[in-house]
């Protein structure tokens, strides 16, 4: 039987995330779904960072995340450098880099869809 109720506060089974351009440590990830019944499985997850720069290369997917608590200066792609913080929702599309610079450790809830 899965786990069905999680709290978003709970440092529970969290691994060493995809490591950022430049940076072997500092995020963590914890899945909490995963639809295994498709080739390419979407995914959801809680993520958490540590304060520093984090960049990552573009990738085929789309992510959708919601920050649930800490700041910092995101920019997706050439756009335009936004604060972020609790109830911010950032749309990365696929193809598309992102960067975070983490002022206060950081906590998000992400829906991973691949587009291959």
């Amino acid at each position: 039987m899965t786990q069905t109720y999680f709290h978003i506060d709970e440092d529970v089974d969290f691994s060493p995330s995809r490591p950022a351009d430049g940076r072997s440590e500092g995020s963590y990830a914890r899945r909490v779904w995963t639809d295994t019944g498709t080739e390419h499985p979407a995914a959801v997850a809680v993520w958490r960072a540590t304060p520093g720069t984090y960049s990552y290369p573009a990738r085929a997917l789309d992510e959708t995340f919601v920050v649930l608590s800490g700041t910092a200066l995101c920019q997706v792609g050439a756009g335009e450098h936004k604060e972020i913080g609790p109830g911010s929702i950032v749309n990365i599309a696929k193809g598309e880099t992102i960067t975070l610079q983490v002022h206060t450790e950081l906590r998000k809830v992400a829906t991973v869809i691949p587009k291959p």
